[in-house]
């Protein structure tokens, strides 16, 4: 097999999984309606509260519009609070709720119960190399003057670094 297609069928393989992954958290999660984009501002509000919408804007990876269409539901569901910032009445912070609490127990233990089957099988080692070489191919796209992955002369196969062993 040429170096190329193994990339071509690693990168497609990760792929699938992040793909298979996040459906399996859908599919356990649907009894609590909400949408993907509900509960990933909910367990993204628990860990940084006062966020504003557009700092959750750029960590969701949407449009401000979307995430203040998501915003206005989660607060007329009692989920969310907005909050005037002091010193500029203009912006606007975001809290969660006390009636939020019970949900984001949930999805973080629906969460728990799919990492748990992702990795069903494996060895803390490696699950902690499955993460360290994922975190190196994410490392890769934001920090293009020192990636990894290099092209070669003729600019078409992508070869590894050096650093790695090829």
């Amino acid at each position: 097999m040429k170096r190329a297609s193994q990339f071509s069928v690693a990168a497609s393989t990760l792929a699938e999984t992040s793909r298979v992954v996040r459906e399996e958290f859908r599919r356990r999660a649907q009894h609590l309606n909400l949408t993907q984009p509900q509960w990933l501002t909910l367990l993204k509000l628990s860990r940084e509260p006062g966020i504003n919408q557009a700092c959750l804007a750029g960590h969701l990876e949407v449009n401000p519009v979307t995430v203040t269409q998501n915003i206005d539901r989660l607060v007329k569901a009692g989920l969310v609070l907005r909050e005037r910032q002091e010193g500029d009445r203009r912006a606007v912070s975001l809290f969660l709720t006390d009636k939020a609490e019970p949900l984001l127990e949930e999805l973080n233990e629906i969460a728990e119960e799919v990492r748990a089957l992702a990795f069903d099988g494996f060895s803390l080692a490696e699950v902690k190399l499955l993460e360290d070489m994922l975190v190196r191919v994410k490392q890769n796209f934001s920090d293009s003057g020192n990636a990894a992955m290099k092209v070669d002369v003729t600019g078409k196969t992508p070869t590894l670094s050096s650093k790695d062993g090829a």
